[in-house]
């Protein structure tokens, strides 16, 4: 009911309630044992009660919602939380809401709640009209009753009617909304003069001392964690299994009775080449994207390949690497103008220009599937394997304590394999370290993978652990201790790393002797100056990187000017002049107007009410009565 309820009440306050009027009304948690009945008060707000009543079921409430998001909560993690202190707090800053309403004046009428709750899908029939019965049976099948349901659901009116009023005062006008959206939709540009690190790389050198200083400061990072190595024998119906020992003729029975699994659609196999436009883009950007498809049209009729052709003129990422090649794929899989048009060519066919949402797209389909089932030589193994892989699965269980057995009496891993026979073999996996499990067991948890690098040497696992399908035996074969990387097998690492930081160095010193001269408005002779892409105050500016620094005083310097100092980026320090900050498009604004109003004053309304129950909180005064009721 929660989840049907909640389609039709969005506000604040009512959201808060619905934990409270959903509960279960029946079960505690945890409770010591104390006295469960109504009277009994846990705290009391300004001489308002909080009972017990209320407060269980609302716990219980919050501890089943936790617990589905969180399975592995624990009551010690519960404790840690001080998840019943948490629920009572909530409790209390209700009652606060409740009684500051009461002092403004704040009520709904009983109009206004028949209005709301009449809204709620849940109680409404198929023509979307409040169903009096509906809304009887709703209720009784969450053990309700229409005066509890409608107390706590006036209740989050009221609470939604005080945050309106309390947020009201932080609301914003839209003139203050568009200064907003106008500093952060703003961009800015910059013109620019590279100092790449590797340019000045011949200038430094990578003494031995210097080595070994850099090698014995950073040691740790140069650390290999203890290892090990195990024998293992995987017990799953897959291992087991024996599809030798199925006859043709139980293939062929199933391949009869469950022909419905081995229907295959109609597929095509296609490549395509784009050329990027964006749906509304303006007649200039479409017919430049229609000459680079023309071009491309024009090769392929001088009969390049499809692949040669798409590499070259692709602006989809993958297709430069894969001529284009997008494999088999069936209907609903594609947008519905690149479906339509693949599935009608013919083989070896090349599509007119097609226009979906991405672009412009020219097709050709290699190869088709009709429609139809997949044919019984052409799966009969996989079917031999299904029916073995079920056998095995009713052997599982006695294998597996089979296998226990002799494992138990210490008996090792390659006896357990004669005793059940079959096709079992013992694996040996990759090292693996205490935090990360071999890699070619899917499906074993991090706590078992623990499990396996603590057993002692030439120890077998005493208990099976469970994988992916089945269990798992294993024997610790290798254990290797946590160690360093020699100096020499991390020589060539360090002296890039020195090399790198000590030309950095060398980069930012030239930077920022040019950048002196600059500021006196001299000119730089043979610099090659750059312009970037218009760029947010994010700190990302596309072809050289990330740096906030630069971005925020490339908003704030007058155009023309340079900027106070060298920034570094991964390739290295950059000189900058401010060129323009260019402020959204008035249509721009238009479009996202309300979006931008909507948010902004949701926020501000959150801020004045954070802040308002704070106030409320701060001034109150909140007496535990039953502390006993709060203990783990």
């Amino acid at each position: 009911m929660l989840d049907i309820l909640r389609q039709g009440a969005q506000s604040w306050g009512i959201k808060i309630l619905f934990g409270i009027i959903i509960a279960v009304f029946v079960l505690a948690f945890g409770m010591n044992r104390v006295q469960n009945d109504q009277t009994t008060v846990v705290a009391t707000v300004n001489d308002s009660p909080i009972l017990f009543r209320p407060f269980q079921e609302r716990l219980q409430r919050s501890l089943e919602l936790a617990r589905s998001q969180n399975p592995n909560l624990t009551a010690e993690i519960l404790a840690q939380m001080g998840f019943k202190r948490q629920i009572l707090e909530q409790m209390v800053i209700e009652e606060l809401m409740m009684q500051q309403a009461a002092k403004l004046g704040l009520t709904v009428s009983k109009e206004e709640l028949a209005k709301e709750i009449h809204l709620i899908p849940a109680f409404q029939n198929e023509s979307n009209v409040f169903d009096p019965a509906s809304y009887q049976n709703v209720l009784r099948a969450n053990n309700l009753t229409p005066g509890k349901f409608e107390s706590e659901y006036m209740r989050g009116m009221v609470m939604d009617k005080l945050r309106t009023y309390v947020g009201l005062p932080g609301r914003l006008g839209e003139d203050q909304a568009r200064d907003f959206y106008t500093y952060g939709r703003s961009t800015a540009t910059i013109s620019y003069l590279m100092y790449p690190w590797e340019n000045y790389q011949n200038q430094v050198n990578a003494t031995d001392a210097r080595i070994n200083e850099y090698y014995e400061a950073r040691k740790a990072n140069y650390a290999v964690p203890a290892r090990a190595k195990i024998d293992y024998l995987l017990l799953t119906p897959a291992t087991l299994a024996d599809p030798a020992a199925v006859s043709p003729e139980e293939t062929e029975k199933y391949y009869a009775e469950q022909k419905e699994q081995f229907k295959i659609e109609e597929q095509v196999k296609a490549s395509h080449l784009l050329v990027r436009v964006d749906e509304n883009a303006d007649e200039e950007s479409v017919e430049k994207a229609m000459q680079t498809i023309k071009a491309a049209q024009k090769d392929l009729a001088a009969g390049k390949s499809f692949a040669e052709v798409a590499a070259q003129y692709t602006e989809d990422p993958s297709g430069t690497q894969t001529g284009g090649e997008l494999g088999w794929f069936g209907r609903g899989r594609m947008v519905k103008p690149f479906e339509d048009a693949a599935f009608a060519l013919e083989k070896g066919a090349v599509s007119e220009p097609v226009r979906t949402q991405f672009g412009f797209h020219l097709i050709t389909v290699e190869d088709t599937k009709s429609a139809g089932y997949e044919n019984y030589e052409s799966v009969a193994s996989d079917i031999a394997n299904i029916i073995a892989e079920d056998r095995a699965a009713e052997i599982l269980q006695d294998r597996l304590d089979q296998a226990l057995e002799m494992v138990l009496v210490g008996e090792p891993l390659d006896a357990v394999v004669k005793a059940i026979g079959l096709k079992l073999e013992i694996r040996e996996s990759d090292y693996f370290t205490k935090n990360q499990g071999p890699r070619d067991l899917p499906g074993l948890s991090p706590e078992n993978a623990q499990v396996l690098f603590d057993l002692p040497q030439d120890i077998t696992t005493q208990s099976p652990l469970p994988i992916a399908d089945g269990y798992l035996l294993a024997t610790k074969r290798e254990q290797v201790a946590e160690s360093v990387k020699p100096l020499e097998a991390v020589k060539a690492e360090i002296v890039a790393a020195i090399t790198r930081d000590e030309a950095l160095k060398v980069a930012k010193a030239a930077a920022d002797k040019d950048l002196e001269l600059l500021l006196k408005g001299e000119t730089l002779t043979g610099a090659t100056v750059k312009e970037t892409e218009p760029f947010g105050r994010q700190g990302t500016i596309n072809g050289l990187g990330m740096n906030q620094l630069l971005a925020t005083k490339a908003f704030e310097t007058k155009s023309g000017a340079w900027l106070p100092e060298a920034y570094a980026f991964p390739e290295g320090y950059v000189l900058a002049k401010a060129i323009q900050v260019t402020p959204p498009a008035d249509e721009d604004w238009a479009a996202e107007k309300e979006l931008w109003l909507t948010s902004l004053n949701e926020r501000a309304e959150e801020q004045t009410m954070q802040a308002f129950v704070a106030d409320l909180r701060a001034k109150a005064d909140v007496r535990i009565t039953n502390p006993a009721l709060l203990e783990n």
